[in-house]
């Protein structure tokens, strides 16, 4: 497996490589096992697309969950 690290257009603004990444992926970009992706799903904290039997995680739901985290600040000591 190659992370995806996007292309390039110009200094400012890079473009996904992909639409649409598959469980084990998504659980290599966020740092996390297909495991707990797989929890995040059946809570619906990730959404989710199927094509021909397999679930895959569009780029913009992941980019939302991972927006949607609290920053380290805010969580109780």
């Amino acid at each position: 497996m190659i992370p995806d690290i996007g292309n390039v257009i110009n200094e400012a603004e890079t473009v996904s490589a992909r639409d649409l990444y598959p469980v084990n992926d998504a659980a290599y970009r966020l740092g996390v096992t297909p495991r707990k992706v797989w929890a995040l799903i059946k809570e619906g904290r990730i959404d989710t697309k199927r094509l021909d039997g397999r679930r895959l995680i569009p780029a913009d739901a992941l980019a939302d969950f991972i927006s949607s985290l609290p920053n380290g600040e805010e969580q109780a000591a």
